[in-house]
């Protein structure tokens, strides 16, 4: 995936259940991350407050922070006037960099209104590359979707739905599909910032591209589809087909929509639709897909008449391709290939044109031997390129930005790499291309884009952190890194090069909205190149004698590769496309390598550095033809500062709370959990209070648990009575007086998890105090210490993964005996390795666990199998009670015990065989099969949700004394 041409925000809540699930997506964006450490609760969290905002951020993000908060003010004034409704909720706004990416999320809920801004800087290529500012733009977008998505429904099934939905939801969100959430957000940011997607290069280009070959997306594939930039023809196609209707029926009609949306009267999204426009959505769709097709034809024979340069293809390619490298001897070429579904991989090619393949052309003459009369097919394409070296994706992460070192054999490269924390940062590599060897020169160093000094000492890189992108340094001996010039919330540089002395970098840098080039010398002045036409200008690189530099020019409205000659200033266009052409590399040879866009991806193609064409002279499409043309950049009223209160230490945050509600049913009855959860906005301590009631047999009581997560590791703690009065279990046969307990008591621990690539490790340590009373005996004082340790792995090799899991629960203490009131010391241990592998449509799961008790432990202390577990109390202290709710509880009991399971597909839906036997022996063994499903969300704080889990199924066993039963089960737990 190159995320610089990645959407920067993904698509807010259409529903409650689209709010939880994007959630969740976020929650594992970095593999198994949890949410909290997404958000880093343990950083040194700051709060700013405005009239209408808190802005909470890690103190690294402060300038950035301050940046966006001080204008946030005037940015809901514009946008409450343009959309004419506003929250009524304060809102807040949550500062995090999980990825090191472009990105945003709006969070539309009544009661708790909420933006995720994620504060690295767009690169020019990105979608919202044209921007003043990322803090503006963003926060215009982000709010935009708030004030929108928020305006309250007036009829009665509105206002039930709102009350009823957790958070609530309101019906614009209820009822839009996604082009009209996200092309909306976009419309207005194009309106209010004078600049963004409506008015950058790259919505006219994909729109005019794709009209041109005739891809345009159908009216259900406008809010997103699989196809290439499928998902961004939601922000393109969306915002540019509202600004059509509004055009036909006045800016007015777009609020009246809205309005009708939210009318008393009940109206579906189509119906309040039609009657603003007098046609449905899909019909007027239609209308303008016709309309933009005819200006983007009309724009290409603009283009034609003064004579189309797009080069020679190199290689027919999909999908995003990364840059070309071309080696210094202009031998070799290498490029980042990228597909839908697999990572990138880098191969290296000649840059000599392929023979034809002998084989094929055998084929051919023998063909046409056979049938003299057949047309053989015609070569379009340049035959396939046979790699010399391929860099493949380790544990499905990709390398990134070739660069070659002067020996033309090592090469520069990027990979993101995952943090303790579970967040990525790229960092920097060297790939020897013969031996097949890969260096890893910085850690934790976010650093991209880099280009090795003519004498390999050095590479100079861009790095992004805090929401600012430097211009670094890097030591290819060491992997130290200098910052040369510092970037800021509004200035970020991109894509270096050094000159072929070393004593000049150029590089990009934005400024007022505009990307200019930018050369360092020596002595570290830093000034401006090229003409001052307010054109943006990126992607340089070096002719090889250094008086010229290539680069990527938009005069005109469209991105084509251009020379500028720094002797004396002029420039020329190379190329002239109808999409886009970027990322020029030229290293030793006389042909200039670029991508070229078109509706399935970039192909590779090369012009001669030297050749005379009519492209010299740049060729401006009508921004009549708009959206197929650039809409032009428009001044617009800055977004005056305002006064922030502030900074001030986050410390617990705010409080917030929700109620909770949860359920089990199994084989051993049911029972209903109340309680209030209590959560801060970054998940800092978040704290339970649960009660269950229910059958007497299931465990019932009530506990107050709370994490937290200010510090690592992260602590633990709760207070807790639980009852269970087992002989009176329905069916009979399985419990007795023995199994009657009430246990009291608190539990306090540690726990760290620590990401790394392709895995992660989860430690716990703790210790509980208890008051166990077991039949008619009296209480007595149980004392445990505990830990548990957890590993889990995973490979990926195309569409193909592996995962393993090991986990150890061990527990130590002191406990009574029901029969002898004395007290017994015991241990515990219970080890679980499971194992996954498969691809995309199929997938194999199984497990093996094994416990042991020691032969002093009380009958208490032993395994107990069957039941749901407990749905309120932290089970670290009760591991003896294994749950398996298609069982009664207690139908297996002992010292030992051992259970195997293997389940076919994910575990959103996944039939399942599984067996368990325990005793002083492990000699009956009782099987199970069915199907289940299991849901499990980490704290989502944002939401006022602590963590989650959902698990339903039903089992049918085959064995005695359960033998031909079928039961069905559910259980819902909440954990702080």
């Amino acid at each position: 995936m190159n995320l610089s041409h990645q959407p920067y925000r993904r698509a807010p809540t259409a529903a409650l259940v689209r709010g939880v699930a994007l959630a969740a997506a976020l929650a594992s964006l970095a593999g198994s991350t949890h949410a909290q450490e997404i958000w880093r609760p343990d950083a040194e969290w700051r709060t700013v407050r405005t009239d209408h905002f808190e802005v909470h951020y890690p103190r690294e993000f402060e300038p950035w922070s301050l940046a966006m908060a001080e204008r946030l003010e005037s940015v809901r004034a514009a946008v409450g006037r343009e959309v004419g409704s506003l929250p009524k909720r304060r809102v807040t706004v949550l500062v995090t960099d999980p990825l090191n990416v472009s990105n945003g999320s709006a969070w539309p809920f009544r009661e708790a209104p909420a933006i995720i801004v994620w504060p690295t800087p767009p690169d020019p290529r990105s979608t919202v590359g044209d921007t003043r500012s990322w803090p503006e733009v963003l926060s215009v977008h982000e709010f935009a979707h708030l004030a929108h998505l928020m305006r309250p429904g007036r009829s009665p099934r509105d206002r039930f739905l709102a009350r009823l939905l957790p958070l609530g939801a309101g019906p614009i969100t209820l009822k839009s599909p996604r082009w009209v959430i996200e092309g909306y957000a976009t419309y207005v940011e194009g309106r209010l910032t004078g600049s963004g997607r409506p008015h950058g290069v790259w919505r006219p280009a994909t729109l005019r591209q794709w009209a041109i070959e005739g891809r345009l997306p159908t009216y259900e594939q406008l809010s997103g589809s699989g196809e290439y930039y499928g998902g961004s023809f939601a922000y393109f196609g969306g915002s540019a087909f509202l600004e059509w209707l509004a055009a036909r029926r006045g800016d007015s009609t777009l609020v009246h929509l809205w309005r009708r949306m939210t009318a008393r009267t009940d109206r579906t999204f189509d119906q309040a639709f039609a009657g603003v426009y007098g046609g449905t959505p899909r019909e007027l769709y239609g209308r303008f897909t016709a309309e933009l097709t005819g200006r983007a034809l009309e724009a290409e024979r603009t283009l034609r008449d003064s004579g189309l340069v797009d080069g020679t293809m190199v290689q027919r390619l999909s999908w995003t391709t990364g840059d070309p490298a071309v080696s210094p001897d202009g031998e070799r070429v290498a490029v980042v290939l990228r597909s839908r579904d697999l990572p990138g991989r880098i191969v290296i090619w000649k840059t000599a044109d392929e023979p034809e393949d002998t084989a094929a052309v055998r084929r051919r003459e023998r063909a046409q031997k056979r049938d003299p009369e057949d047309v053989p097919s015609i070569a379009f394409y340049p035959p396939p390129k046979r790699p010399l070296a391929t860099l493949r994706a380790r544990d499905g992460r990709a390398f990134d930005n070739p660069r070659f070192l002067s020996d033309g054999v090592r090469l520069l490269v990027t990979r993101f790499e995952t943090l303790a924390d579970g967040s990525l940062r790229p960092d920097l590599y060297v790939w020897d291309s013969k031996r097949a060897t890969v260096r890893r020169l910085t850690r934790a160093a976010g650093i991209r884009m880099a280009d090795p000094s003519p004498d390999g000492r050095f590479a100079v890189a861009t790095r992004c952190s805090g929401g600012s992108c430097d211009l670094v340094r890097v030591s290819l001996e060491t992997g130290a890194v200098e910052r040369l010039v510092s970037g800021s919330p509004v200035t970020a540089y991109y894509r270096p090069r050094f000159s072929p002395d070393g004593k000049t970098i150029v590089a990009s840098v934005s400024e007022s909205g505009r990307w200019r080039l930018v050369a360092r010398d020596e002595t570290g002045t830093l000034r401006h190149l090229g003409p001052d036409d307010g054109a943006n200008r990126y992607d340089a690189e070096f002719t090889r004698d250094g008086s010229g530099l290539l680069h990527v020019s938009e005069a005109g409205g469209i991105a084509n590769v251009a020379l500028l000659d720094l002797r004396d200033g002029s420039t020329r266009t190379l190329t002239r496309v109808t999409g886009a052409a970027v990322a020029p590399s030229l290293g030793g040879g006389t042909n200039v390598y670029f991508l070229s866009l078109h509706a399935t991806g970039y192909d590779v193609r090369r012009i001669p550095l030297d050749s005379v064409t009519a492209a010299a002279h740049v060729v401006t499409i009508d921004p009549k033809l708009s959206p197929a043309a650039q809409l032009p950049v428009t001044p617009a009223d800055t977004f005056a500062k305002n006064a922030v209160d502030g900074p001030h230490p986050y410390m617990l945050g705010p409080r917030e709370f929700r109620f909770l509600n949860a359920y089990s049913l199994g084989a051993d009855g049911e029972d209903v959990v109340l309680g209030v959860a209590s959560t801060d906005k970054v998940g800092r301590l978040i704290w339970t209070l649960q009660g269950a009631i229910g059958q007497r047999w299931r465990p019932r009581g009530a506990a107050l648990a709370a994490t937290f997560r200010g510090v690592r590791p992260w602590l633990d703690g709760e207070l807790f009575t639980l009852q269970r009065d087992a002989s009176e279990q329905r069916p009979r046969g399985f419990t007795g007086p023995a199994d009657d307990n009430d246990v009291r008591g608190g539990t306090i621990a540690a726990r760290e998890r620590r990401a790394f690539g392709g895995g992660a490790l989860l430690t716990r340590a703790g210790a509980s105090l208890q008051q166990l009373r077991q039949a008619h005996a009296p209480a007595a004082r149980r004392e445990l210490v505990f830990g548990q340790l957890g590993l889990g792995l995973r490979q990926l090799a195309g569409r193909r993964f592996a995962a393993e899991r090991f986990t150890l629960d061990a527990a130590y203490g002191r406990g009574p005996d029901s029969l002898t009131t004395e007290r017994q010391t015991f241990s515990r241990g219970l080890a679980t390795i499971a194992v996954a592998a498969g691809g995309e449509s199929f997938v194999v799961r199984s497990e093996g666990t094994y416990g042991l008790v020691s032969r002093s432990a009380t009958p208490f202390e032993r395994f107990t199998v069957g039941g749901a577990a407990p749905a309120y109390v932290d089970d670290v202290t009760l591991t003896q009670w294994v749950a398996m709710p298609a069982l009664p509880f207690g139908i297996l009991r002992g010292r030992r015990y051992a259970s195997y399971r293997v389940a076919i597909g994910d575990e959103t839906f996944s039939p399942f065989y599984w067996a368990a036997a325990a005793g002083d022996s492990l000699h009956h063994w009782l099987r199970v099969v069915g199907v289940d499903a299991r849901v499990a969300l980490p704290p989502l704080p944002i939401v006022r949700l602590p963590s989650a889990e959902v698990r339903a199924g039903v089992g049918y066993t085959l064995d005695d004394p359960w033998r031909k039963r079928t039961r069905g089960y559910l259980s819902v737990r909440y954990r702080p």
